[in-house]
Order: structure tokens, then sequence, then C-alpha cells
């Protein structure tokens, strides 16, 4: 009995490695079957559409709130605006703080004119407006010979 289940153990082992030989041999003598290149027409030809699509608005005298048509169109006096009234514009100035060092009296004055921010000294002009003086809480600026003073945001 002994040599009966030894017969039979190399029987099974013979045909598991007869069956990992077999697919390592047909894996490198696969027969890969050969690829086609395909040819394709590369040139670009976009069609031409000659019709043009036209239309034409034309005017209703539809109320669109209502739905209903106006039986008249209403038109008025356009008012003339006189030329002789100069306004004056001002410019728009926000006095934000100082910035100084510790050492020295020198202050730089942080001042925004129409929203864009500059640092200044006393007597220096930015867009038109002169800083004329200035402390830590408000500034005294000048535009077209007018002093105004602001004070801090």
């Amino acid at each position: 009995m002994n040599k009966t289940k030894t017969y039979l153990l190399l029987v099974v082992v013979l045909a598991i490695w007869g069956t990992i030989g077999y697919k390592i041999i047909n894996g490198i003598n696969s027969n890969t079957p050969e690829l086609k290149v395909q040819e394709f027409n590369v040139s670009f030809n976009p069609k031409i559409n000659p019709k043009i699509d036209t239309f034409s608005i034309q005017k209703t005298n539809k109320d669109p709130f209502l739905g209903t048509l106006t039986s008249k169109l209403i038109k008025g006096k356009a008012k003339t605006i006189s030329k002789d009234k100069k306004t004056e514009y001002y410019p728009v100035v926000s006095f934000s703080g100082v910035v100084k060092k510790q050492n020295t009296s020198d202050q730089i004055f942080v001042v925004s004119i129409n929203n864009k921010q500059y640092l200044l000294k006393k007597g220096q002009k930015a867009d038109s407006v002169t800083l004329i003086n200035g402390n830590i809480k408000a500034i005294i600026v000048k535009y077209k010979n007018k002093s105004q003073s602001i004070s801090r945001n």
C-alpha cells in the first residue's frame, strides 16, 4: 500500500508540473495576432454653410406689463440743463493712520484718495491733493486752494 501511494503522488506531482510547464511554454511562444494599421484621412475640410440667417425687428406699441396696445406714444420735452452752474469736484479723501520710526520725528501719513492708498509726508502732493499738516488724530489737506480737515477712521 505504501508503494501505491507513492506512485499515485508521483503521478499527481508530474501532472501539476506538467500543467505549469505547458502554461509557461504556451506563454512564451504565444501566437499574438497582428495589428492592422488603419489609414485615416487627416486632411481637414470644413463644410461651408453659405446660408445666412436674417431677421428684422419691428416696433410694437404693446405695454409689456399689461399686455395691451397703447394708443399713442407720449413724447415729452427734454429738459435742458444750463451749463452756467459749475459743479465742484472734491476727491474722496480718508485718513487711515500714521507710520513713524521710534527714534525719529519723521511721520508718514497713510491717506486714501479716491480709493487709492498713498504714503505722504507733510508738504507732499498726490492726485492734486497736498498734505499740509497732520497728527495722529487728524490731517489737513488742500485741494484747489481749499483746505479740509479729515479725522482718522
